[in-house]
Parts: structure tokens; C-alpha cells; sequence
């Protein structure tokens, strides 16, 4: 059979077992005498992984920027280097880019895959007492990347579903249910929609590259999504003065470390830069047993978005290298300041991505907003501060004599050496 799940029970795992979640290293298939940015993030994010000590490590796709034998040759000897010691059990699909470049013949990708990681392209896997189902995408599609596989997938869950009955099943897929996480509505999966009759599944996934420190990162609605973002870079939401990928999205790397009891399983975002849990006030604590009704209790209990606020009254501009910046004292939030918006004396209104994708202890408490898109002139403009849930401050920072000397567009960088092919 072409979809064909390998099935096994994985031996030595014991209730009480942790799995890290890391995903989209998008690797260049160019051979490089030194390390690029994706490749030494993919690196630091196994490290940092292998310092918990997690008896599985999933990867949700996405190995490759374009499927090439260099780019799985660097993939595994990353995973070899940081866990050369106490391996954990690996389970990793494929991604979209993984069947790059396009159009392409699947089983020959899935082949390639296969041939160089050892790694089944879909698996069902019991462990601990939980189970584990894998799909890779079927194709390179961006939005519906599974409807080949889907009949297959759906025997494999419903087979999982049975036998667990309402204790959580996981289920990794690259792309996300549309309408789900943070980033898709945008760049969700449409072929995935089936979803939708299964409570009990936990999804992992990646693709999407928005930032896991969003709330609307975790989603519970017919089912609960954890939306993984990436070892490479963040981008998220276009139509923002500062881009879609914002200043140092390359260096801003995030994981899951789920945490799997008799009880449960506990949600922790972890910093792949620093190693630190990020916003343990706000974990997710999925309980044992799953249906839709306990699916709408833990909707409800999770925290309500607050208001934020600015604290100082004025900022500055400063001028440096003919390039103008807005100067000011981050906002505050019960979460973290997602965005700020300008509002400048022309009428002119523009949206700026606040820092908050680094994580807590990297959140600087001066922003520092290069003004971009506005043509050469004087302007004094009113800051706000601006939720995840959308909620924007009543207050707000006041600049004068904003001197723009030229009008300047946001540059699109990946990483300073990024060959984005």
C-alpha cells in the first residue's frame, strides 16, 4: 500500500514520559563550508532538547527547504551530535517543502525521505500508554496536502480512537487545520477538515511558522490544535509596517515539551535560544479523559485576554543612519504586548509587531520602531499597545517631531545568510 502506517509499541516508556516538539528546520540544499542560521538553530533547539531529557522527540516536517540528500545529511547528524546519549525514540514526518521542488512524484520524495533519515513517512506508535499517529503530507501543497492520504489516515486514527477510548490520542500532521491555531486562516489545510469528528485527538503541527507564544497558538474547539512554529524563523500576519517576518525572526526560535501522566498531559512552551519555560502561568493541562463537553470546560477555563496599557505619556524619535526610530517604554499586558499601533497626525494608521516572539527575559523595555512607509516629512504621532486577542490600550505614548528624511519599505530577511531556496 502507498499510505501504509508502521505500527509498533514502543518498549521502555512509562507513564510520567516527556516529548519535545520542534519543527520546520527548512535546511538549504546547498553544501556550506560553515554552518547558516537554520542549521545552527535546528542545532541549539536539539540541545536544548536533549538538556530535558525527553523520551520522545517528535518533528512535525519541514526538514528541508528543498528536498535534498545535504540537507537530511545535516538534519541527522544534528539529532546524532546533540543525542548521542540517551536517545530519545524519534517520530518524525515530512513537510511540504520536503517535496520541493515542485511538481514533484510523492513516493519518490517519500523514498528519499526514507533512504536518508531511516524515519517511516507515517507511523502509529503506542507509548507509555498513550498513542501516537504520524502523517506526512501526501504532496507539497500548502492548503490541502492530505487528500490522498486522508481515507488512510482516518482508518489509522479511528483505530487509535477504539482503542483508546477517551483518553487523548496525538496526532502529528505538518499543516494545521484551517481555522484552528494562530496563522490558519491564512494557511490552513482544508483536506484536513475531518478533524473535526474526533475530541479526543490532540494535534501537533507545524508549517505555519507564527509565533507559539501567541495564545492563539493553543486552540480547543472540536478538537484541541497545538500549533508549532519553527527552528528557522517566525513569520506571521502580513500588512504589518515591520513585515510578516519581523526583526530577528531568525533568532527567536520555540518548542513544545509535553509532559505525559496518568492524569494527563501538560502543555510547556519552552525558548530554544535560552532553554527557559516561557509563560508558565499559562500552561495547558489536557486531562485524561476527552469529549465535548470537557473540551468546552477547558475552553472556559482558560485565562480571559486583558486589557493592556502604556505606562509613559511620551516617547522620542531618534535619527540614526538617515533611518528614523519611535523611541518609547513597552507596553504592559496581563499577556504579552503583541503589537503596537501608530496612529500618526496625517490620519495615517500602521501596526508594528512588538518583540514579544523572543520570549519574556529577551523582551526589551525600550521599543525601538523603525519607521517604515511613510513618505519625507514631519509628523508627530500617538503609540498603543495591542493584545493577542486584539484589545487595544486606551492610553497611549505621544511623539512629536517625528522627522522622516526617506521614505524606506520593510527589507524581507529570513536570516542574515539565508538562501530562501
Amino acid at each position: 500500500m502507498e499510505f501504509e502506517f508502521e505500527n509498533k509499541v514502543l518498549t521502555g516508556i512509562k507513564p510520567g514520559f516527556k516529548v519535545g516538539v520542534i519543527t520546520d528546520s527548512q535546511l538549504s540544499p546547498f553544501f556550506w563550508k560553515k554552518m547558516n542560521t537554520f542549521e545552527r538553530n535546528l542545532r541549539l533547539a536539539c540541545v536544548r532538547m536533549a538538556a530535558l531529557k525527553p523520551d520522545v522527540l517528535i518533528f512535525a516536517g519541514d526538514i528541508c527547504n528543498i528536498a535534498s540528500n545535504c540537507a537530511y545529511k545535516r538534519f541527522m547528524r544534528a539529532l546524532e551530535d546533540a543525542f548521542s546519549e540517551n536517545k530519545p525514540q524519534f517520530m518524525v514526518i515530512m513537510g511540504n517543502h520536503d517535496y520541493f521542488p515542485a511538481p514533484e512524484i510523492g513516493c519518490l520524495r517519500r523514498k528519499k525521505f526514507v533512504k536518508n533519515t531511516h524515519f517511516p513517512p507515517f507511523w502509529h506508535y503506542v507509548a507509555g500508554g498513550y498513542r501516537f499517529v504520524g502523517a506526512s503530507p501526501d504532496c507539497h501543497s500548502l492548503y490541502r496536502g492530505y487528500d490522498k492520504v486522508a481515507d488512510a489516515l482516518r482508518r489509522e486514527l479511528d483505530k487509535a480512537v477504539a482503542a483508546s477510548g477517551k483518553r487523548p490520542v496525538t496526532l502529528v500532521t505538518h499543516n494545521a487545520v484551517k481555522n484552528t491555531v494562530y496563522g490558519s486562516d491564512r494557511w490552513g489545510d482544508e483536506s484536513l477538515a475531518f478533524l473535526k469528528d474526533y475530541p479526543t485527538v490532540v494535534h501537533i503541527s507545524g508549517h505555519l511558522h507564527y509565533s507559539m507564544l501567541d495564545e492563539r497558538s493553543l486552540h480547543i474547539g472540536d478538537f484541541i490544535s497545538l500549533g508549532a512554529q519553527s527552528t528557522a524563523y517566525v513569520e506571521m500576519d502580513g500588512g504589518m509596517a515591520n513585515g510578516s517576518v519581523p526583526p530577528l525572526a531568525h533568532d527567536s526560535a520555540m518548542g513544545y515539551l509535553l509532559e505525559y501522566s496518568l492524569s494527563g498531559i501538560t502543555v510547556k512552551r519552552v525558548n530554544m535560544v535560552t532553554g527557559d519555560e516561557e509563560k508558565k502561568n499559562m500552561r495547558l493541562v489536557i486531562p485524561s479523559s476527552l469529549d465535548r463537553d470537557v473540551l468546552e470546560e477547558l475552553k472556559l477555563s482558560r485565562p480571559a485576554a486583558g486589557t493592556p496599557e502604556m505606562v509613559a505619556e511620551t516617547g522620542l524619535c531618534e535619527i540614526k543612519d538617515g533611518r528614523t526610530y519611535l523611541v518609547f517604554d513597552r507596553g504592559r499586558d496581563d499577556d504579552f504586548v503583541h503589537s503596537y499601533k501608530v496612529v500618526y497626525d496625517t490620519g495615517e494608521v500602521q501596526y508594528y509587531y512588538s518583540d514579544f516572539y523572543r520570549g519574556l527575559t529577551r523582551v526589551s523595555p525600550t521599543v525601538r520602531l523603525q519607521v517604515y512607509r511613510m513618505p519625507k516629512g514631519t509628523y508627530s504621532a500617538d503609540v498603543y499597545a495591542v493584545n493577542s486577542a486584539g484589545k487595544v490600550s486606551k492610553s497611549a505614548v505621544h511623539i512629536d517631531d517625528i522627522k522622516v528624511l526617506k521614505k524606506r519599505r520593510y527589507p524581507l530577511e529570513f536570516a542574515p545568510d539565508a538562501r530562501y531556496l
